[in-house]
């Protein structure tokens, strides 16, 4: 599979944008995996037999599934039929064109794609500074937000509190040597994160096998994934933050 030049192609003939074009080629790489060189498949048949053989199955819709949610590929039933029929037919439709992309439209791309890039680089970043902002504003309110607990240690090491390689947001302790693990989280938190302080949990109970421990996840908003793992443990706690503006007087 030519991977380069369907870009440029779905880019300007398809006028699919950056993160749809990165869809198709995973898809397109998914089929792959399991029926083999699509370039292949294109010089056999342009590609008819397989996108026959990715088709909807009788079987699935005597069980009433939707088209759209399911698609048979080396004898199993995955999911994303449309997505990924969509891809290998595009493909196919990209060779048929006999498509040839100038020097100009590689370097477009180019500038295009690494737009894109740079733009998620500093989505993340954002996202990054946000909960480091947060994460200082909860360290100055902690004798408020939590007034059993103060951080661990005498000189703050409770901050990104490192344990087995990973480091804890915030740790907390009360004087009687329970631990409270604080895992913040700038925008959504969904199941992932639940997983995540478990470990950090799970990390502290071989530590501190005499202390008992519990853990909040504080948010500025609670997936309902995640809202759904919770119920299976009564150590782990949801919360969310709201962030308050307020204004000194200078004159």
């Amino acid at each position: 599979m030519n991977l380069e030049r369907f870009k440029i192609w779905l880019d300007e003939e398809n006028g699919s944008d950056f993160r749809t074009i990165q869809s198709r080629i995973s898809n397109c790489r998914t089929v792959e995996n399991y029926e083999g060189d699509l370039d292949e498949h294109y010089a056999k048949d342009n590609g008819y037999s397989l996108l026959e053989r990715l088709t909807y199955s009788t079987e699935d819709q005597r069980n009433d599934l939707p088209a759209s949610h399911k698609i048979p590929i080396n004898g199993n039933v995955r999911t994303g039929s449309a997505t990924l029929k969509q891809a290998v037919k595009l493909y196919m439709s990209y060779r048929s064109s006999n498509f040839e992309p100038g020097e100009n439209s590689t370097k477009s791309f180019d500038i295009k794609q690494s737009l894109e890039e740079e733009i998620d680089n500093l989505e993340t970043w954002t996202n990054f500074s946000y909960e480091r902002d947060l994460k200082n504003s909860m360290v100055l309110q902690i004798n408020e937000l939590f007034p059993e607990y103060k951080i661990i240690g005498e000189n703050n090491e409770g901050v990104e509190y490192l344990i087995g390689g990973k480091r804890i947001d915030i740790l907390l302790e009360k004087q009687n040597g329970d631990l409270l693990v604080i895992e913040l989280k700038s925008g959504i938190a969904d199941y992932k994160v639940f997983g995540q302080i478990s470990m950090y949990i799970g990390l502290l109970i071989d530590k501190f096998p005499e202390r008992k421990i519990r853990g909040f996840i504080i948010a500025g908003e609670i997936d309902k994934s995640l809202r759904n793992a919770i119920k299976t443990t009564d150590i782990i706690g949801l919360k969310t933050y709201k962030m308050k503006l307020e204004l000194n007087n200078e004159l």
